[in-house]
């Protein structure tokens, strides 16, 4: 949902800071493709608790820097420069693979054997779902330069409270393992 976030509405990205949307995209994509490739030595050491909230943290912190502070008034006059939009889109962009490709690991861990193809499916499959979702409220919200703002504001904050939620309440494997192969 994030990496998409000034797609739906390019021309008010264009008004609002003076960059082609699709600037951002490449960046997301760029810092994407560079972590894809740094993702299975960094889970191997981490292991998946750690990954995934360091992850979760660098996706808020992405969303912090995009936004500004939440919920600022007046809104149009706190949004960050366009530095801050590109510093926050590359956290974005490292921190998404560890969400993507953690759906096997975590079926893996999680799963028996014969429910593991449908778990890694929905993990993967609900990426298109944050797609979707950002092409939705964002053509909702963002129609407007203190829309824009305020987009970004809801994306910070959801993102936060995900990273908070993850820090608390994800754990590396359950007490119980669902199989002899994820107990290994």
């Amino acid at each position: 949902w994030t990496c998409f976030a000034t797609v739906a509405v390019p021309s008010e990205w264009m008004t609002l800071e003076g960059h082609d949307a699709a600037e951002l995209i490449d960046i997301f994509l760029a810092s994407n493709v560079v972590s894809c490739f740094l993702f299975t030595d960094i889970a191997a050491r981490l292991g998946l608790k750690k990954v995934v909230t360091g992850a979760a943290t660098m996706m808020a912190g992405g969303c912090l820097l995009r936004s500004g502070i939440p919920f600022v008034e007046p809104a149009i006059e706190v949004m960050p420069g366009y530095g801050w939009e590109v510093a926050g889109t590359i956290l974005v962009g490292m921190a998404q693979p560890f969400f993507q490709c953690t759906p096997p690991l975590l079926s893996a861990t999680w799963f028996g054997s014969s429910e593991r193809a449908l778990a890694t499916a929905t993990a993967i499959n609900f990426n298109q779902v944050g797609i979707a979702t950002a092409f939705i409220v964002g053509g909702l919200m963002a129609n407007s330069p203190e829309g824009m703002h305020a987009y970004f504001d809801v994306l910070a904050c959801v993102s936060i409270a995900a990273a908070a939620a993850t820090a608390l309440l994800f754990r590396d494997r359950p007490e119980t393992p669902p199989s002899a192969s994820a107990a290994a």
